[in-house]
């Protein structure tokens, strides 16, 4: 065995990260066409929107929640996940539709707004979905009882539905949504 040079594993497993690192910046550097990330498919409702995975931080069973007097009824109160206190949005009733009734499938969607997070009840996750160029919706038309126009960057057709990319920063940043005082 002379001549050859003694490979330790240590220095194997790192050479092997380097190469999957290279490999991971490569397919990541190739930017995708709008539309084609996955996004989160929930259910609102009778509407099918879709959020980015950047804007949520998780998705839970709806735990118990305290009612807090003097809000709007869209904020149906505050609840303790793990330590930390969030606001409950009735995303619904906030959008203008009916309250909604919880069901076994209804989740909340944990959104961060810098230090703050609120929980957005939602009636279904879906699950992951992706569209392409090709079933994008021209125009984005939407019932006049329910109004989510306004977070609404874009809309697609699949699945024999439509879904609505709705936009998370949007919604936090919109002063109505962050004013719930009655």
């Amino acid at each position: 065995m002379t001549g050859q040079a003694v490979i330790h594993p240590f220095d194997l497993l790192l050479d092997i990260d380097k190469r999957n690192q290279a490999l991971t910046t490569d397919t990541s550097a190739q930017a995708k066409p709008a539309g084609q990330e996955g996004r989160l498919a929930v259910r609102l409702g009778s509407w099918n929107l879709l959020l980015s995975m950047d804007d949520v931080a998780e998705i839970v069973p709806i735990p118990r929640i305290t009612r807090i007097p003097g809000v709007a009824t869209w904020l149906l109160g505050i609840a303790n996940l793990r330590g930390t206190i969030l606001s409950v949005v009735d995303l619904q009733e906030f959008l203008g539709g009916e309250p909604s009734t919880p069901t076994p499938n209804s989740r909340l969607v944990i959104v961060r707004a810098g230090e703050w997070e609120y929980g957005l009840l939602i009636h279904e996750v879906i699950g992951m979905r992706q569209f392409g160029e090709q079933s994008r919706l021209p125009d984005i038309a939407t019932d006049k009882n329910i109004n989510f126009t306004p977070y609404c960057v874009e809309g697609f057709e699949g699945e024999n539905r439509q879904w609505f990319v709705f936009d998370i920063d949007r919604l936090l940043n919109d002063s109505k949504f962050l004013d719930a005082a009655i």
